[in-house]
């Protein structure tokens, strides 16, 4: 049993970061274009590191741990396989499998705001599943946008550990911070998308993807605020965006309620006057 970790990019500062933060924040809030090309970067850079490995192992990818609605990690993930398998089959090796990790979460708080003693605490309480039978005998290749304490890494190896999973694994990230300062991840993930007018302005873009942060940012806001953002938005994403709450079971975060409701209303009657 081996564990590595890998990121294509290293910074300790959001000014001298290698990759552009406000990329990265439309990245969290869902811009499939930008889960693309960090996608492609990442299998790239890991791809010309690893290329003996890749080769010669059965691979196994698994993104970030979610519940039920995809965070901007497993979107980039999915670029990131169709990337690496397209190097590997040009280099006569087998395309990679693909696994998920179910979680349940136990928490609402903003993660990116957290110190890693607060971090852990959170995490601990909640719940992972791992398919122990598939993975026997395959390399895991672990992926995430970018690690910040290395919390979520710790877990996952406790996780491995408590199932008494005994694979190989490697830890990759888009990029690495090299400091202490936590809450660094909070500016990034707001450096390109700071309110509901920006978010809006990306939610109204091609391809983009209803994920776990941009919903719970969603409802944090003031009811007026919400309705006029949902005034502006097409109904086919407001009933994404109900769907997604309603299976992350937000209806039950009394924070949540009354922009939950308001949600609700509007996409339920979109959904009756689309018929």
């Amino acid at each position: 049993m081996k564990y590595t970790s890998f990121a294509a990019n290293t910074f300790t500062s959001i000014e001298n970061a290698p990759f552009s933060p406000h990329d990265y924040s439309r990245l969290k809030f869902g811009s499939d274009h930008v889960a693309r090309a960090f996608g492609h970067e990442l299998a790239d850079a890991f791809f010309a590191a690893h290329v003996d490995a890749l080769l010669a192992n059965h691979v196994v990818v698994i993104p970030s741990p979610y519940n039920f609605v995809e965070n901007a990690a497993t979107v980039m993930t999915k670029h990131f396989v169709d990337r690496l398998n397209e190097l590997l089959v040009e280099a006569k090796g087998e395309s990679v499998e693909y696994l998920t990790i179910q979680r349940k979460v136990s928490y609402i708080n903003d993660y990116g705001f957290l110190s890693k003693e607060k971090r852990k605490g959170l995490l601990d309480n909640d719940r992972f599943y791992v398919n122990k039978e598939f993975v026997r005998g395959k390399l895991l290749i672990f992926i995430d946008d970018v690690k910040i304490t290395g919390t979520h890494e710790d877990k996952l190896k406790e996780v491995l550990a408590d199932r008494k999973i005994r694979n190989d694994a490697m830890f990759l990230y888009f990029a690495e911070y090299l400091g202490s300062q936590a809450e660094i991840e909070a500016q990034l993930n707001f450096s390109g998308i700071q309110n509901l007018d920006d978010y809006c302005a990306l939610m109204n873009e091609p391809n983009h993807h209803i994920i776990v942060r941009p919903i719970k940012f969603l409802l944090s806001q003031p009811v007026e605020a919400l309705k006029s953002f949902l005034d502006r938005v097409p109904y086919e994403k407001v009933k994404k965006l109900y769907f997604s709450a309603l299976g992350e079971g937000y209806y039950r975060i009394p924070a949540y309620q009354k922009t939950f409701a308001l949600v609700k209303s509007v996409a339920t009657s979109s959904i009756r006057n689309d018929g």
